[in-house]
């Protein structure tokens, strides 16, 4: 009979599956911690770029000082997000300087820099309009400028008179107009307020000023704005714009201390027809940030005009990559919408400036500003020019003659409609037995002649005179000035300019029998002064520096017609 095999126990279980479950906990385990390794080691590599391995670098940034407390405010948010570039921790540093000398400094070159005046060379600029860096030498600025905030140039006035001012529609062509006219503001609907008054502060923070001038100037000249030079400014119309804006107390206010700000509180302390100032150009931004009352906005018709504020990064020897970079980084922290959000709640506007803005750089802007502070003088001017044997001479490639008919013909071209200008020539027997001829009679130089207007005249007939003979210095100009002392016209300047090289040859007038003869002729009531100049060595210096204190007048040697010596004093005695 069979036996049945009994196990003594439990049945066992098979190792088969315990073996497979056991493999694929240990691929789950193993790829699991694959992960997490890949992860860190990215994490890690992250952190390993953001050590600061290459150290920290400062990027120095100079602004204007209208924006100077919103990029500040930004630059701390910037550096607050530990921003690294090229393996650099970067921090951001604000200086405020004036635009104007920011300016002057970058054209001087970074060898002249004076940080104790004006901090660290910037890698970023950011000045208060663009024509600040359109002034400036090539190669100074890296790629093309961006505007951080901008505003538009309006003029600040009461209620009363923005409102007039737009009824009339006034451009910028008018208004030296109204400011000349005594009753500037009464010719537009305003009775009793007399003239415009408008306040042209230049200190160092008033870049508005400048800007309405080479406004006004590109629109009484008809220049466009591409071609606003600081030679153009001599010219006439602008010459007699500028000299008309300062018709007010501007040579008592134009001093680098008299700001915009100073401007707003004068003219918002006195709203009435019998104020002295009744306008001012500000930015739009300046004149709703301020805390004066009952100020408008108005904008004259012509030019569009805006304190920009363009980005500017800077190259130089300075430079490098890094702060490139940096600075560039930046530019696209402060541009980004919340950030910008900043300048729009302090009342300017954001993104590009416009392309129609006028732009002047600052040279021009500098000359526009030089003729307001030293207006033109309405004057009555006889030039008495010698054209003897010795104005042959030639000083730097032309005769002291030819020298001297350019540097005339400049004050020809810039003077005032207003001024009386006339030419007359000596050396001997010209006409007959005097040893002068009237070329062009004194009168004002827009009156039209046969042929044109005496201005035209006189820089025609000036280019056509030569060398003659010998000197006959005291007949001419004795003759000179009893005609200018009978033609005397009250109320202005009336003088007799000579330009002479030489000693006078003529022996049939002395110089004891000219002194005599001026001093009894000379009338109290009609003032004529003799201003001389004399070109290089003159052995009858004396006698002319006598000339010139009978009458009232100067006596001035320059040592050559070549160079900008003589065009500059020609300019001070026809001006």
């Amino acid at each position: 009979m069979g036996e049945h095999r009994t196990s003594g126990g439990t049945r066992g279980i098979s190792k088969g599956p315990l073996f497979v479950v056991g493999t694929i906990i240990v691929v789950v385990l193993a790829a699991f911690g694959w992960f997490q390794l890949r992860d860190r080691i990215a994490e890690q590599g992250v952190q390993a770029a953001d050590t600061c391995v290459e150290g920290t670098t400062t990027v120095p940034v100079t602004v204007d000082p209208d924006i100077a407390s919103q990029i500040s405010d930004l630059a701390q948010k910037y550096t607050a997000t530990n921003p690294v570039v090229r393996d650099h921790c970067v921090s951001i540093s604000v200086t405020a300087q004036s635009s104007a000398s920011i300016t002057t400094a970058l054209a001087l070159g970074n060898a002249n820099w004076d940080r104790s005046t004006l901090g660290p060379l910037p890698a970023l600029w950011i000045p208060r309009s663009s024509d600040a860096v359109a002034g400036l030498p090539a190669g100074t600025v890296d790629g093309t400028p961006r505007s951080v905030a901008g505003s538009p140039i309006v003029l600040a006035a009461p209620s009363e008179v923005t409102a007039a001012l737009s009824e009339a529609r006034i451009g910028w062509a008018d208004l030296p107009r109204l400011q000349r006219a005594s009753d500037g503001l009464d010719s537009i609907g305003l009775p009793g307020w007399g003239g415009l008054r408008l306040r042209l502060p230049v200190g160092s923070s008033s870049d508005s000023t400048s800007a309405a001038l080479a406004a006004v100037a590109t629109a009484v000249s008809g220049t466009p704005d591409d071609q606003l030079t600081p030679d153009r400014v001599t010219s006439a119309p602008i010459v007699a714009a500028m000299s008309a804006l300062s018709t007010t107390d501007l040579a008592a206010t134009a001093s680098s201390t008299d700001s915009t700000d100073a401007a707003l509180a004068a003219l918002s302390s006195d709203l009435g027809p019998t104020a002295a100032v009744h306008a001012v150009p500000v930015t739009e931004q300046q004149m709703t940030s301020s805390a004066q009352t009952g100020l408008t906005a108005f904008t004259p018709a012509g030019s569009t005009l805006t304190a920009d504020h363009p980005a500017a990064i800077l190259a130089g020897p300075w430079m490098d990559e890094t702060l490139g970079r940096a600075a560039a980084q930046f530019v696209e922290f402060v541009r980004q919408p919340e950030n910008s959000q900043l300048f729009v709640d302090a009342g300017f506007d954001v993104g590009d400036a416009p392309q129609d803005r006028l732009s002047a750089s600052y040279e021009t802007r500098a000359a526009l500003i030089d003729t307001v502070r030293n207006p033109a003088t309405v004057r009555r001017v006889t030039t008495l020019l010698d054209v003897s044997g010795s104005m042959d001479t030639v000083e730097g490639g032309r005769t002291r003659l030819e020298n001297t008919v350019a540097a005339l013909t400049e004050q020809y071209e810039s003077v005032i409609d207003s001024t009386e200008l006339g030419l007359w020539v000596y050396s001997k027997d010209l006409d007959g037995t005097r040893a002068y001829r009237t070329l062009v009679p004194t009168g004002p130089v827009d009156q039209q002649l046969t042929g044109g207007t005496r201005r035209e005249q006189l820089v025609a007939t000036a280019a056509g005179v030569e060398p003659e003979s010998a000197t006959s210095t005291y007949q001419s100009l004795m003759a000179a000035f009893l005609d200018a002392e009978q033609g005397y016209v009250p109320g202005r300047p009336n003088t007799v300019v000579l330009v002479t090289d030489g000693p006078n040859d003529d022996t049939s007038v002395t110089k004891e029998r000219l002194l005599a003869d001026l001093s009894e002729s000379k009338d109290p009531a009609r003032p004529v002064a003799v201003d001389v100049v004399s070109i290089g060595t003159n052995s009858d210096a004396s006698t002319l520096q006598s000339v010139a204190d009978i009458t009232g007048g100067s006596f001035t040697t320059v040592s050559s017609s070549d160079g900008p010596e003589l065009s500059e004093l020609l300019r001070k005695l026809m001006y």
